[in-house]
Formats: structure tokens, sequence, C-alpha cells
């Protein structure tokens, strides 16, 4: 899951060079503003019925022949109210580029609610490895028939069409690489199975995407596209750091923890792991990453993304409690208390909304600020509803993200210093200097102070790799 995540990023990092010159910040923008309406539908179906279906214990083919059926028949009256919707959008915000995109797009919710099925058997198997092939292969299409769009001059409708090339090949793949066939069959009692976990996942993601989007919204409507594409790119890089270093630990980490009870001594062993090893992956990659966007913004775009390098430090920087809500978040699931996940998740979105209502008129840098003083503040609530619900001791949890978070900030100012900016140097091998400087200081640090908690990482990697061999020879079997 680790090199799908990272391949993925790299890709993306690769699609978005060749496109960002040609394209601008305001395509972006339009894109971002389609999406919070096209996205939220694919999010709510894909995963929450990936999470009910994982979570079933006993998982046979009604189960699966009856999600096929709900899902298709809700992806389908999403589809439709999207192309309903259009019109309306493209009103609100005086574009018909809006409209048109929105028609585009509206199969996208069909196309990933069917595709739950086949992705929920693989994680329940652990394969990851035929998850990796289908997400780095539907990529690659859509990235490919994006830049061939972009450079033949169609603006925005080349991210529109790298969206449904990758997502019409990651549904074929899916269903390729599952042992099992489509179907479509009902069954009440195995829906009444699904459904209390399905709805609670559903509101939890459906307030988790919210959150994320719907400051894009307002960005959009308050301050227009440019600036929304700024901030767009800014969510950008933090999402690049969540899904390499802190999505594959939680995602497997929260499997492994359904083998324990909470409040047991094997559930907080596996949970602190999860924590350290997040934290220690992480951590110096949102601080150095922040003290480096300068240099990259200069090195990487032109002017029309200078104003995009405060927000994109204050959000790599609100980064660090979010990785840990990962984390939280993991316990919750794998403690069968979705309820819980879906009301943090709701306190969340509120919280995000009213910081950007309030603070969007003040400008874009101003709202980033507020965006990373926000979840500071709401992390000492969630750690304290995580040890009242896990049974998990607070100093337990946070012993070693303290002291990686500690080694992570002297890196980040050891690295901002401007003595190590020659000017005599060239930009790029400066750039490059200050990523090995910034790596040995922090390695330096693990080494002292961290070294058993490094020694637990790389055990769990390799772990993992041989869990997942053997599951793959299973699931053949």
């Amino acid at each position: 899951m680790t090199f799908e995540k990272v391949t993925q990023q790299v890709l993306w990092l690769v699609i978005f060079i060749i496109l960002a010159p040609i394209l601008g910040p305001r395509p972006y923008g339009l894109y971002s503003i389609v999406m919070f309406f096209v996205g939220v539908c694919e999010l709510i179906l894909l995963e929450g019925s990936i999470e009910a279906l994982v979570t079933i214990e006993e998982l046979d083919y009604l189960h699966m022949t009856t999600a096929n059926l709900t899902n298709g028949g809700i992806g389908l009256v999403f589809a439709l109210i999207i192309a309903a919707l259009a019109p309306i959008v493209g009103i609100i915000f005086q574009d018909d580029e809006i409209r048109s995109l929105m028609w585009a797009l509206s199969p996208l919710p069909l196309l990933s609610s069917l595709s739950a099925t086949p992705l929920a058997i693989l994680r329940r198997s652990l394969n990851y490895k035929r998850l990796a092939i289908r997400s780095i292969t539907g990529l690659v299409i859509g990235g490919i028939l994006g830049i061939a769009m972009a450079v033949s001059g169609f603006g925005v409708w080349a991210l529109a069409f790298q969206v449904l090339g990758q997502r019409a090949a990651e549904f074929a793949i899916a269903w390729v690489s599952a042992p099992v066939r489509m179907g479509f069959r009902w069954s009440g009692v195995h829906f009444r199975e699904l459904s209390p976990i399905g709805m609670n996942v559903f509101t939890g993601l459906i307030m988790s995407f919210l959150g994320g989007q719907l400051p894009r919204i307002m960005f959009g409507y308050i301050l227009g596209p440019t600036e929304l594409g700024l901030f767009a790119l800014a969510n950008r890089f933090q999402e690049l750091i969540i899904q390499t270093t802190v999505q594959p630990l939680t995602a497997v980490g929260r499997i492994e923890l359904r083998d324990s009870k909470p409040g047991s001594a094997e559930f907080e062993h596996t949970f602190v792991k999860v924590m350290q090893n997040v934290s220690l992956l992480s951590f110096p990659i949102f601080l150095g990453g922040a003290a480096l966007v300068p240099d990259l913004f200069h090195i990487w775009l032109d002017q029309r993304w200078t104003d995009g390098v405060i927000p994109t430090q204050a959000i790599l920087l609100g980064g660090i409690p979010l990785a840990l809500f990962y984390c939280i978040d993991s316990a919750f699931f794998a403690a069968n208390l979705s309820r819980i996940f879906a009301w943090t998740a709701t306190v969340q979105t509120i919280s995000i909304s009213l910081t950007v209502f309030c603070v969007a008129p003040w400008g874009l840098d101003l709202t980033c600020l507020a965006l990373a003083v926000r979840p500071w503040l709401l992390l000492p609530i969630f750690l304290v509803l995580l040890r009242r619900s896990c049974k998990l001791p607070l100093w337990g949890m946070l012993s070693s993200p303290i002291r990686s978070l500690i080694g992570a900030t002297m890196m980040g100012v050891i690295i901002s210093l401007p003595y190590l900016r020659p000017a005599w140097l060239h930009e790029v091998p400066t750039f490059l200097l200050l990523i090995a400087i910034g790596t040995a200081f922090y390695f330096v640090f693990l080494y002292g102070f961290l070294w058993n908690q490094l020694k637990t990482l790389m055990n769990s990697l390799f772990l993992h790799q041989s869990r997942e061999t053997n599951a793959n020879g299973s699931l053949n079997s």
C-alpha cells in the first residue's frame, strides 16, 4: 500500500508539473468546484460500502450482490441528481463551463459505487499488490489522456477526461482482479446486516468530505477561481503526505486492530505502534515541506502561483494533528465504534466551515493560518474521547509522537536558516542539499532518541510484506 500511495503521488506530481504551466490556476479552481458535487457522491458510496463489507465478520456472496444492487441504484440516482443540478450550479457561479463539466462527470458516482465489492474483498485479504496495480494503472491511463488533451488546447476539459479515463480503467481492473463475479441479487437479511455500519460510515464520510471540500466552494464563491486554485494546490501537498505516509499505516493497522479487544494490552500495543510509525514518517515531511515550500515554488512554478506559498506552508503545519486524527479513526473503526467516527467527522466539518466562513473575507493567507490552528485545538478533545472509548493511556499514545515532533521541528528550523542558501550555488543543488541536510539531521535524532521505534517501523513494513504474500497464497488457493 505504501508503494501504491508513493507511486500515485509521484505520478500526480509528474502530471501536475506538465499540466500546471499549460493550464494555470483557474482550470484547477473550476475543476475543484465541480468535484465538490461529484466527489461527495463518489466518496460516500465507495468508501462507505467498502467499510461495511470489510467490517462484516462472515462475508458471503449475498452480501456482495446486495451491496452491488444497492450501490448501483444509489449511484444512478446520484448521477441523475448531479445532471439536474448542473444548470443551477452554473448560474450560481456564473460560468457555463461548470454546467457542462458536471454533465460530463455525472457518471463517476455509478462507476465508483460498483467498484466497492471487489475492493473490499481485496482489502479483507490484505491483497494490496492488486489494489496498487489497479490504482497506478488507472492514474497512468488518465494522466496520458489528460496531458494529450491539455497540449491540444482543451483547457479544463483535460482535467475532466483525465478523471473519467482513470475511473473507467480502475473499475475494469478491480473486477478483473477480484476472485468474484459481478452479480445483482437482493437479500433483506444481508442488507440489514450491512446497513447500520454503512449508515454510520456514510454519515462520517459525508462530513469528512464536506470538511475537505466545503472550504473550496466558499473560496470559489468569495474569492474566485484563481484563489481557489491556489488553495487547492496547498491542500494537494497535504494530501500527498497523508496518502503516502499516513493512510498506508493506518489502513493496515485498522485491520490488525480487529484481532484484539479494545482495552486489552494487545490493542494498546498495536495502536501505539501505529501512532509512532505515523509520526516518525509524516512529521518530518510536514515540517520539512513547510520550510522548503518557498524554494520549491521558485524552482517549479511561475509567478501565477507565488501567492500560494504562505497558504501551502500553513496547510502543511496543520497536517500534523490531522495525521493523528487518521490514527484515532482507525481505532474507532477497529473497535466497531463507527458512530463515534460519524460524530468526530461532523465536528470537523462544522469547525472547518465556520473557520472559512468567518475568515475567508480577510483573504487566503489568514484563512489558511486559521485552518492550520483549528486541528491543534481539536486534538486534545479527540484524544480524551479515544482514551475513554478504547481505554488507551494518553502518555503511552503520545510519548513517541511528541519526541518525533521535537526532532522534526528542530530539523525544520535548521533547513530554514538563510545561510544554508548561498548566493553562489544554483537553486536546484541548494534545494537538494537542504533535503540531504534535513534527512541527515533527523536520522541522527532518531538514532539518539527513537532508535527502537525506527526499528519497529522497519520490522512492521517487512512483516506486512510477509503477511500480504501469505494472504495472496490463501486467496489463490
